[in-house]
């Protein structure tokens, strides 16, 4: 992904998560769940962004829960015995619209330009979170992945995300309290 795509998603995801963050200060969202925040921020903020000629330009390149390709690594990441070909992972940004990680013979061979993962309700951003995405970008330059923790605002923070690309991670990169 050439340095402006990042620049546009990086741009885009900021704004995204900045909006979503001063909707969680005002404390009106009754919202508990992590999926709840997930859908709140891709329906009520990241979609918002798409716009014609950017990097996201149709609402069906945002995903929600859906299979990405595993790393390489990711046994001695977990420590569990099995390495699946594939994982679901929150939201996922796709380069083009109605994409899947699903190739033409049925494996998960194709990546996303993005990954969010998420966490509500926690002190912390996850380090299993960061660390598969900073394994995940290492293998895929053309990729930058966040790792987001949520809060109702009397836990001390509202949002907090750590930004990993080519399997670098910039911790802090966005923090609201």
């Amino acid at each position: 992904m050439p340095t402006d795509t990042i620049t546009q998603v990086d741009s885009m995801v900021r704004r995204s998560l900045e909006s979503l963050a001063q909707e969680l200060l005002r404390g009106d969202w009754k919202g508990r769940r992590e999926r709840e925040v997930v859908s709140l921020f891709c329906f009520g903020h990241l979609v918002q962004k798409c716009a014609p000629g950017s990097v996201l330009h149709d609402p069906s390149q945002i995903s929600i829960e859906v299979a990405v390709p595993q790393i390489s690594g990711q046994t001695d990441l977990t420590t569990k015995a099995a390495n699946k070909a594939q994982v679901c992972k929150d939201i996922v940004l796709w380069p083009r619209p109605r994409m899947v990680a699903w190739d033409d013979l049925g494996k998960a061979m194709v990546s996303p330009m993005s990954i969010l993962e998420w966490k509500h309700n926690e002190g912390a951003v996850s380090d299993y979170d960061v660390s598969w995405l900073c394994h995940f970008s290492a293998e895929r330059p053309d990729f930058v992945g966040y790792a987001v923790c949520s809060n109702l605002p009397a836990k001390g923070f509202t949002l907090s995300c750590t930004r990993v690309v080519l399997g670098q991670r910039e911790d802090r990169w966005l923090h609201q309290e």
